[in-house]
């Protein structure tokens, strides 16, 4: 009796995300805030005030002080890496990670709706994240 060791154990689809490697592609990990839903990979990611990571453009409303000097002040949140697997941060944060440099197809990054990737490409320069369009074939 023969037993088969080949099996199919899962599937890859590639999402075209890494543009390529010319630019060592790093990752760090990251803390996504408990009310961020259901992000995919892709997603462009900030770092909130509270330390937790949120999604590019949105905003967030800062206190400083304590009691009758408190102060409140609106931030919007800036660029810092992307999603590296999907998350769904609905109850609770979650564990995760984050590119922090590599050569990204700027049409598959993911943003809110109405923001431009473009708005964020000179930030994410300087933090060793490059945009570059891909053939579509």
């Amino acid at each position: 009796m023969s037993e088969n060791l080949f099996q199919t154990t899962g599937t890859f689809t590639p999402d075209k995300l890494i543009a390529d490697n010319a630019i060592p592609t790093t990752a760090k990990g990251i803390e996504v805030a408990k009310g961020e839903g259901f992000l995919k990979r892709g997603t462009l990611m900030g770092k909130a005030a509270d330390g937790t990571y949120k999604r590019t453009g949105t905003k967030e409303t800062i206190t400083t002080g304590e009691g009758d000097s408190a102060t409140e002040s609106e931030a919007t949140i800036g660029a810092d890496c992307i999603l590296t697997d999907d998350v769904a941060a609905v109850t609770k944060s979650v564990v995760s990670s984050g590119y922090i440099s590599g050569n990204f197809n700027r049409a598959a990054v993911i943003l809110p709706t109405g923001v431009e990737i473009a708005n964020y490409e000179t930030e994410l320069r300087k933090l060793g994240i490059f945009l570059k369009a891909v053939q579509e074939y």
